[in-house]
């Protein structure tokens, strides 16, 4: 063969192995791209999946609270109701229920008779000074124990 005949032959086939270098490089590449498309859709269809649920589960706390408060104004209404038939209708006063200004006033009452707590008894008791000594009996000849703290 030429010399020049032989530079055209390594130029074609250096082509030739560059082209088939980049294929395998994009062919490796592409399947890293496949998988990393598949994993942002599967965290796409996750987001959404997410977001539905925390509307459902605001939805469900809103209807919650609102049978809340009508079970509430219902059974206040109920107490009211029972408390005027009571009054009008039974003659027995231990049937008749208190007014809610009656309970406000004995809730008044309960805390005024509330006292500071003391760290001292009054007597005999288990902050009292002589709690836990025993008492000198007349035949007992032994020294007497110091206080105990």
């Amino acid at each position: 063969m030429n010399e020049g005949n032989i530079d055209w032959v390594v130029a074609i086939v250096a082509l030739l192995a560059g082209i088939a270098i980049g294929v395998l490089i994009r062919h490796f590449s592409g399947s890293q791209r496949n998988t990393s498309q598949k994993l942002k859709q599967r965290l796409a269809e996750t987001e959404l999946e997410l977001k539905k649920l925390r509307e459902s589960v605001n939805t469900h706390f809103a209807d919650v609270t609102t049978l809340a408060r009508n079970i509430t104004r219902q059974s206040e209404e109920l107490q009211a109701r029972l408390d005027t038939d009571a009054g009008t209708m039974a003659s027995d006063p231990a049937l008749k229920r208190p007014r809610q200004a009656d309970v406000v006033e004995d809730s008044e009452e309960d805390t005024s008779s509330l006292h500071i707590p003391r760290d001292y008894a009054d007597s005999n008791g288990t902050l009292d000074e002589s709690y836990g000594l025993r008492q000198k009996q007349e035949g007992d000849s032994t020294d007497p124990q110091p206080p105990r703290y």
